[in-house]
Protein backbone atom coordinates (compact mmCIF):
# COMPACT_ATOMS: atom_id res chain seq x y z
CA UNK A 1 0.00 0.00 0.00
CA UNK A 2 0.84 3.32 -0.25
CA UNK A 3 1.96 4.99 3.13
CA UNK A 4 -1.31 6.05 4.50
CA UNK A 5 -2.68 3.54 7.20
CA UNK A 6 -6.18 4.62 6.56
CA UNK A 7 -6.43 2.99 3.29
CA UNK A 8 -6.21 -0.59 4.62
CA UNK A 9 -9.17 -0.36 6.74
CA UNK A 10 -11.73 0.42 4.16
CA UNK A 11 -10.22 -2.03 1.78
CA UNK A 12 -10.40 -4.61 4.87
CA UNK A 13 -14.21 -3.87 5.21
CA UNK A 14 -14.63 -4.40 1.64
CA UNK A 15 -12.90 -7.78 1.72
CA UNK A 16 -15.47 -9.21 4.04
CA UNK A 17 -18.09 -7.74 2.58
CA UNK A 18 -17.52 -9.22 -0.73
CA UNK A 19 -16.82 -12.50 0.66
CA UNK A 20 -20.13 -12.27 2.50
CA UNK A 21 -21.79 -10.86 -1.25
CA UNK A 22 -20.54 -14.25 -2.60
CA UNK A 23 -21.29 -16.86 -0.23
CA UNK A 24 -24.74 -15.43 0.19
CA UNK A 25 -24.88 -15.59 -4.08
CA UNK A 26 -23.60 -19.52 -3.66
CA UNK A 27 -26.08 -19.65 -1.74
CA UNK A 28 -29.27 -18.14 -2.96
CA UNK A 29 -27.23 -20.21 -6.67
CA UNK A 30 -27.73 -23.99 -4.42
CA UNK A 31 -31.15 -22.65 -3.28
CA UNK A 32 -32.40 -21.78 -6.78
CA UNK A 33 -31.42 -25.14 -8.22
CA UNK A 34 -33.51 -27.23 -5.83
CA UNK A 35 -31.29 -27.38 -2.27
CA UNK A 36 -33.59 -28.34 0.40
CA UNK A 37 -32.24 -28.78 3.91
CA UNK A 38 -33.22 -32.55 3.34
CA UNK A 39 -30.71 -33.23 0.64
CA UNK A 40 -27.14 -32.36 0.67
CA UNK A 41 -25.14 -29.70 -1.62
CA UNK A 42 -23.11 -32.91 -3.30
CA UNK A 43 -26.62 -34.06 -4.23
CA UNK A 44 -27.60 -30.39 -5.50
CA UNK A 45 -24.85 -30.39 -8.03
CA UNK A 46 -25.46 -33.90 -9.21
CA UNK A 47 -28.79 -32.74 -9.63
CA UNK A 48 -27.20 -29.41 -11.65
CA UNK A 49 -25.13 -31.56 -13.66
CA UNK A 50 -27.98 -34.44 -14.55
CA UNK A 51 -30.82 -32.24 -15.16
CA UNK A 52 -30.49 -28.22 -14.35
CA UNK A 53 -33.30 -25.82 -13.67
CA UNK A 54 -35.56 -25.14 -16.49
CA UNK A 55 -35.27 -20.93 -17.71
CA UNK A 56 -37.70 -19.40 -20.32
CA UNK A 57 -35.55 -16.91 -22.26
CA UNK A 58 -37.40 -14.13 -20.32
CA UNK A 59 -36.52 -15.17 -17.25
CA UNK A 60 -32.79 -15.40 -18.26
CA UNK A 61 -32.92 -11.65 -19.38
CA UNK A 62 -34.95 -11.12 -15.84
CA UNK A 63 -31.36 -12.78 -14.18
CA UNK A 64 -28.69 -11.48 -16.53
CA UNK A 65 -29.36 -7.72 -17.14
CA UNK A 66 -29.17 -6.83 -13.36
CA UNK A 67 -26.65 -9.77 -13.18
CA UNK A 68 -24.57 -8.18 -15.61
CA UNK A 69 -24.76 -4.60 -14.14
CA UNK A 70 -23.86 -5.83 -10.30
CA UNK A 71 -21.02 -8.02 -11.30
CA UNK A 72 -19.51 -5.29 -13.64
CA UNK A 73 -19.84 -2.45 -10.69
CA UNK A 74 -18.23 -5.23 -8.33
CA UNK A 75 -15.65 -5.95 -10.18
CA UNK A 76 -14.81 -2.74 -11.21
CA UNK A 77 -14.38 -1.54 -7.46
CA UNK A 78 -12.22 -4.23 -6.01
CA UNK A 79 -10.47 -3.79 -9.55
CA UNK A 80 -9.76 -0.33 -8.74
CA UNK A 81 -8.64 -1.21 -5.24
CA UNK A 82 -5.71 -2.54 -6.60
CA UNK A 83 -4.31 1.32 -8.01
CA UNK A 84 -3.46 1.37 -4.49
CA UNK A 85 -0.79 -1.73 -4.33
CA UNK A 86 2.22 -1.44 -4.33
CA UNK A 87 3.20 -5.36 -4.36
CA UNK A 88 1.24 -6.37 -7.26
CA UNK A 89 1.88 -5.30 -10.42
CA UNK A 90 -0.32 -3.20 -12.54
CA UNK A 91 0.40 -5.80 -15.60
CA UNK A 92 -0.92 -9.11 -13.47
CA UNK A 93 -3.63 -7.23 -11.40
CA UNK A 94 -4.74 -6.35 -15.50
CA UNK A 95 -4.70 -9.34 -16.52
CA UNK A 96 -6.39 -10.91 -13.25
CA UNK A 97 -9.25 -8.23 -13.61
CA UNK A 98 -9.92 -9.07 -17.24
CA UNK A 99 -10.19 -12.99 -16.76
CA UNK A 100 -12.53 -11.90 -14.16
CA UNK A 101 -14.55 -10.20 -16.21
CA UNK A 102 -14.76 -12.97 -18.84
CA UNK A 103 -15.53 -15.26 -16.64
CA UNK A 104 -18.37 -13.17 -15.07
CA UNK A 105 -19.85 -12.69 -18.64
CA UNK A 106 -19.45 -16.89 -19.21
CA UNK A 107 -20.75 -17.09 -15.81
CA UNK A 108 -23.89 -15.00 -16.58
CA UNK A 109 -24.73 -16.61 -20.20
CA UNK A 110 -23.83 -20.10 -19.52
CA UNK A 111 -28.00 -20.54 -18.54
CA UNK A 112 -28.31 -19.50 -22.46
CA UNK A 113 -26.69 -22.49 -23.44
CA UNK A 114 -28.41 -24.49 -21.24
CA UNK A 115 -31.89 -23.19 -22.58
CA UNK A 116 -31.26 -23.31 -25.79
CA UNK A 117 -29.92 -27.03 -26.11
CA UNK A 118 -26.45 -26.12 -26.61
CA UNK A 119 -25.84 -27.81 -23.53
CA UNK A 120 -27.87 -30.90 -22.15
CA UNK A 121 -26.11 -30.97 -18.66
CA UNK A 122 -25.39 -28.15 -15.78
CA UNK A 123 -21.41 -28.67 -15.75
CA UNK A 124 -20.95 -25.49 -17.89
CA UNK A 125 -23.12 -23.57 -15.14
CA UNK A 126 -20.55 -25.21 -12.48
CA UNK A 127 -17.19 -24.43 -14.18
CA UNK A 128 -18.59 -20.61 -15.11
CA UNK A 129 -19.67 -20.27 -11.25
CA UNK A 130 -16.48 -22.16 -10.03
CA UNK A 131 -14.14 -20.00 -12.41
CA UNK A 132 -15.26 -16.67 -11.71
CA UNK A 133 -15.73 -17.50 -7.22
CA UNK A 134 -11.51 -18.53 -7.93
CA UNK A 135 -10.85 -15.84 -9.87
CA UNK A 136 -12.78 -13.58 -7.56
CA UNK A 137 -10.87 -14.89 -4.29
CA UNK A 138 -7.83 -14.48 -6.29
CA UNK A 139 -8.05 -10.62 -7.01
CA UNK A 140 -9.21 -10.10 -2.86
CA UNK A 141 -6.09 -12.56 -2.25
CA UNK A 142 -3.95 -10.27 -4.20
CA UNK A 143 -5.47 -6.77 -2.29
CA UNK A 144 -5.01 -8.92 1.03
CA UNK A 145 -1.68 -9.59 -0.02
CA UNK A 146 -1.16 -5.54 -0.87
CA UNK A 147 -1.92 -3.82 3.02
Amino acid sequence: MKHIALYSLPIRYMIIYIILILVSGLWLFLLSQGYESSESIIGTLQNIIAAPADKSLQGLIEVASPHLFAIGILIFTVAHFMLFSTNVSPKVSLIVAMFLFAFALFDIFAYFAISFGLVVSGWIKLVALSGFVLLFLLMLGLIAFSL
